[in-house]
């Protein structure tokens, strides 16, 4: 056996093995799906194909379109708001001083809190003798109090709040960590030349930190398009399919009605729609991005 052959079976030895792992775990899963998402299957019989019509069937339905709007106002809720905030927050600490990894640890951690514990509090916030309604009440604006997860017109306003405290923190630190790599000698050859804050955030900061924002958009809109246990625990969907996203509804058709060939077909659809999203968010920043 000559050396080329040697070696390529003693890598092969040592890749292999993540590999056949790859191949069960991620593949084989996958591949299975895309099978199982063009059949009627209850997970116990057997599968009968029935081509498209889990497809055609999920845009009927009303659900999963009020499913499908909801998740990408969260999205775009995350995109507009979280990370907006994020940014604004991150350029204030940054001029904090002595303070700085004080008030980073505040923001930091609505994100390391237990769900469980998040979510008690909120619904105690938003009861109906909660916080908020006790508060509008004080201010002599009592026609404003409402159960805010009981109202159609509230419930997803009320989870965005939720979702942008528990996720604001994550992109203040990212922000935090790319404004300190921007070298401290562009601001002052900036301010020598006379440059204002706006233009110096135009020209140095915003540039430089699209690498930071590029990982801070790409987790946002991912965690937020297969948002599932923000709408879960609050509110269970409710009220009525009010505050569902596609992960709820593939979550209920499988395990609550033990439509898994449906619920496949709205796994499939929520990969691409993930996919998609994400391939054109990563090319329109990666673009941006200027290195040093």
């Amino acid at each position: 056996m000559n050396s080329g052959k040697k070696n390529g079976l003693i890598e092969l030895s040592f890749i292999g093995p993540a590999l056949i792992l790859f191949l069960i775990i991620v593949v084989w899963p996958f591949v299975s799906s895309l099978y199982y998402s063009f059949t009627q299957w209850d997970g116990i019989t057997n599968p009968v194909f029935i081509g498209f019509d889990n497809f055609v069937n999920l845009f009927k339905e009303e659900s999963f379109t009020i499913a499908l709007k909801n998740t990408f106002v969260f999205a775009l809720a995350g995109l507009l708001i979280s990370n907006v905030l994020s940014l604004l927050l991150a350029l204030a600490l940054n001029r904090a001083g002595k303070m700085q990894s004080a008030l980073r640890t505040i923001f930091y951690l609505p994100g390391v809190v237990s769900f469980v514990t998040m979510s008690i509090v909120w619904t105690l916030i938003y009861h109906n003798d909660g916080a908020i309604n006790q508060l509008l009440r004080s201010l002599g604006l009592p026609s404003l109090a409402r159960e805010w997860f009981g109202n159609y017109d509230t419930v997803v306003p009320a989870l965005i709040v939720i979702m942008v405290w528990g996720g604001v923190g994550f992109g203040v630190i990212v922000f935090l960590a790319g404004l300190n790599s921007i070298p401290a000698e562009l601001y002052e050859a900036s301010e020598l030349d006379g440059a204002g804050a706006w233009a110096r955030f135009k020209a140095i900061t915003f540039p430089l930190l699209m690498p930071s924002i590029t990982i801070v958009t790409f987790l946002g809109l991912t965690t937020t398009l297969k948002l599932f246990d923000l709408p879960f625990i609050m509110t269970n969907g409710g009220p009525g399919d009010a505050s569902n996203t596609i992960a709820m509804i593939i979550y209920k058709q499988a395990f609550s009605y033990s439509n898994y060939g449906y619920a496949t077909a709205g796994g499939v659809l929520l990969f691409l729609f993930v996919a998609i999203v994400s391939i054109l968010q990563l090319k329109m920043t990666t673009s941006r991005e200027v290195q040093l």
